[in-house]
């Protein structure tokens, strides 16, 4: 099946139906679908056991129904209430008012004319209830039962996300629904609320609009619609206007020269893509995203998962974060050229992952990448950080939509870190400067790799004494924090005083925020040692000013009293008492 979209979620009564007419058109399309592996779920206000008798077999059409506008959920002959029923004392109220409203398995519905008594006979009962209109009808449901609720409980037993479903609706009831999909589409004749809020508005009314949408290229992955709604913002622009990138389906190129922020960056997007929802693969080369397991739904593997493995795990809702970068070289390489094809099975079969991030992508998908000959940016999905976008095969480079590139900017005052920028270009689009907005979760750069790999020998930090000699050689951070542990302190002293450390951080590491907080702490210990020194300067002449004091008092009183002929003698009774 060609494209993302799994799942096609739609109304009845005004969508598939005119003048309750079903439109076989448009059934005839559905099947046609499902019989390529779509799933279909109707989504109705309707009691079930009404639709039943009204539209026999129906639900043979659909994977699942959601019935009562989000209240009862309906798989072949099962049927399962997807909330607790409206308070029976409602029910006795509104018929002792003279209001009739038939009784569902979950919901009360009646008419539109009754709703002001209806809130006010739930308000003066105290129920937890809401009033929800359909056109000209009423139902009363329990708080927070809408068609959307419906549609997510529908989806989760299918084990499709919805950011791979398209809702279709008509009427007011029908907001929720389009929302909670990937694409929300009214069909021509929908209230005008509906047609305001959708992402899409077919040219035809009810079944004949739906069955255009069904056989059109939207459906079959020949067109990409990216609904506004779904925008990515990454920041601001200088103006302060949000600075967006779409948020799926589409290619995103990340570069930039080492140190410029690529990794943040990258970090950024996939913090956004899945709190947003949508399922995230990120081939972590240099262990760069092992934060970001902080996040719902997010798992990191540094073991070697088999593909069959990877493939359980990708299913599964959630994002993956698989590290590599424990693994040598000619290991890794081995292993990464194990996956791709695996990993494009999966997107073909079930639209997931939604993002695939590829770090080092010059190696993957260059001419002659480990990868070239089996990824499909075509399908678009992917999120490609490399340093030399110019090696990316010409398909990979010809399928970006929108290209990133990390800028490091100087300090403005010599000593604060400056904002995070980037320039974006998307296709068609002038490029612009963006100021990045602030992460969820703390980028460790390439910790794995600075943590317990040996750095090229430039970049090894040689702890000396303060005369100058060389007392330890620290070749990654992990040595760097066993030999802090035990070296001398006159050595710590002597690199404190010269802010060597947070240095070594910054150039050799490349990591600005673990940096940044070392200077911090190297400028408290310049900024006490200094209070220390005129702290006990002052100290010092004061005790040497009390000490002048006293003894220039005591020379003055000697002299007085020898000049006066008592000497010695005059001070103590002359009883010998003190």
């Amino acid at each position: 099946m060609a494209g993302f979209i799994r799942c096609i979620a739609t109304d009845f009564d005004g969508t598939l139906t005119e003048h309750d007419r079903l439109d076989t058109a448009a059934i005839d399309a559905l099947d046609r679908l499902r019989d390529d592996g779509m799933a279909g779920v109707l989504i109705t206000g309707r009691i079930v056991s009404e639709l039943d008798r009204a539209y026999p077999g129906l639900r043979t059409h659909f994977d699942a129904v959601v019935a009562e506008n989000g209240g009862v959920l309906v798989r072949g002959e099962l049927e399962r209430d997807l909330a607790t029923p409206v308070e029976p004392a409602l029910t006795a109220a509104l018929v002792r008012d003279g209001i009739e409203m038939r009784p569902g398995r979950v919901l009360l519905a009646g008419e539109g004319a009754d709703a002001e008594a209806v809130v006010a006979e739930i308000g003066a009962l105290g129920l937890d209830s809401q009033v929800v209109r359909n056109r000209g009808a009423l139902m009363v449901l329990p708080a927070g039962v809408s068609k959307a609720s419906g549609l997510l409980s529908a989806l989760d037993e299918l084990a499709i996300s919805p950011h791979n479903a398209v809702a279709v609706g008509d009427a007011e009831n029908d907001l929720a629904l389009l929302r909670a999909a990937e694409i929300g589409v009214a069909v021509a004749n929908a209230v005008p609320s509906l047609r305001e809020h959708a992402d899409l508005v077919l040219a035809a009314p009810d079944g004949a609009g739906v069955a255009a949408l069904l056989s059109g290229p939207i459906v079959a992955g020949a067109e990409i619609y990216r609904p506004m709604r779904r925008r990515t913002v990454i920041g601001h622009f200088d103006d302060g206007s949000a600075a967006s990138i779409p948020a799926w389906p589409a290619n995103v190129l990340i570069c930039g020269e080492t140190g410029a922020g690529k990794s943040h960056l990258a970090g950024l997007l996939i913090e956004q893509w899945i709190t947003a929802g949508y399922r995230v693969l990120v081939i972590d080369i240099e262990g760069d995203h092992i934060a970001v397991a902080q996040l719902p739904n997010t798992v990191v593997i540094d073991s070697r998962p088999s593909p069959t493995e990877l493939r359980r795990l990708l299913r599964r809702p959630q994002s993956v974060v698989l590290d590599v970068s424990t693994m040598g070289p000619d290991d890794r390489l081995a292993y990464l050229k194990s996956l791709p094809a695996m990993i494009e099975d999966v997107r073909a079969a079930w639209g997931v992952p939604h993002w695939i991030i590829v770090d080092e992508a010059h190696a993957t998908l260059s001419v002659d990448g480990i990868a070239a000959d089996v990824f499909r940016p075509v399908d678009r999905g992917y999120c490609l950080v490399t340093y030399h976008p110019e090696l990316l095969c010409t398909e990979a480079r010809m399928a970006i939509d929108v290209t990133l590139t990390a800028r490091r900017e100087p300090s403005a005052n010599g000593s604060a870190p400056s904002p995070r920028v980037a320039l974006v270009q998307e296709a068609g689009a002038p490029e612009r400067t963006v100021i990045l907005g602030p992460r969820r979760t703390p980028h460790v750069r390439h910790w794995h790799k600075y943590a317990s790999a040996t750095l090229p020998e430039g970049h090894w930090f040689r702890f000396r004494r303060p005369t100058g000699e060389v007392a330890a050689i620290a070749t990654n951070l992990s040595d760097f924090d066993r030999i802090l542990s035990e070296i001398g302190p006159d050595v710590i002293d002597h690199h404190l005083a010269h802010g060597d450390f947070s240095r070594w951080i910054l150039g050799a590491l490349q990591d600005r925020e673990l940096a940044a907080a070392i200077g911090a702490l190297e400028r408290n210990a310049i900024s006490r040692r200094a209070f220390d020194v005129r702290h006990a300067r002052r100290r010092v002449r004061a005790e040497i000013a009390s000490h002048l004091g006293a003894a220039g008092a005591g020379g003055t009183e000697a002299v007085g009293a020898d000049a006066a002929g008592t000497g010695g003698e005059g001070r103590g009774g002359g009883d010998g008492e003190p």
